[in-house]
């Protein structure tokens, strides 16, 4: 039982892991393409490592989706360990962690990020694009939300 239900865990994990990454940028793009917003997110994070532009869409890429699958696996437990795995309930709290989250990175990213970015065009920050992050975030716990409350945990 104890296996199976692991099993269950990992595969509802990495599906809404998955999924939250791409509603993420996903709405992040939609809220840049108002042109209210600049820059691309994956590029931004993968030249954050790289110190430059070669490679960094790559870089960035990986990283994303390696951090929406673990927070995937962090939300996932946490709804688990809560007891809260059925709609609406797993919506709500998806939501609400989420924004919450996005609330931290927003402000890491405005405050900290932005000053110690190696690359030009990403030193410049507002709150629009705080206000992005915060909305991929909550896009992201979401469908967290969703796909854990729809699995059969």
């Amino acid at each position: 039982m104890t296996a199976m239900f692991l099993v269950k865990y990992l595969c509802t994990a990495l599906v809404a892991g998955v999924s939250g990454g791409l509603a993420m940028q996903l709405a992040m793009r939609l809220i840049a393409h108002g042109g209210h917003v600049k820059g691309d997110m994956i590029l931004a994070l993968g030249s954050l490592i790289t110190k430059s532009r070669d490679n960094a869409y790559r870089v960035g890429l990986i990283v994303h989706v390696t951090a929406a699958i673990g927070f995937g696996l962090v939300y996932t437990l946490l709804m688990v360990t809560l007891g809260y795995t059925h709609m609406p309930i797993s919506l709500m709290l998806g939501l609400g962690v989420g924004a919450l989250h996005g609330l931290i990175v927003s402000l890491m990213l405005v405050w900290v990020v932005a000053d110690q970015h190696p690359l030009e065009e990403f030193k410049e920050t507002d709150l629009l694009v705080g206000l992005s992050h915060m909305a991929g975030h909550v896009a992201y716990g979401g469908v967290i939300g969703l796909i854990v409350g729809l699995s059969p945990l």
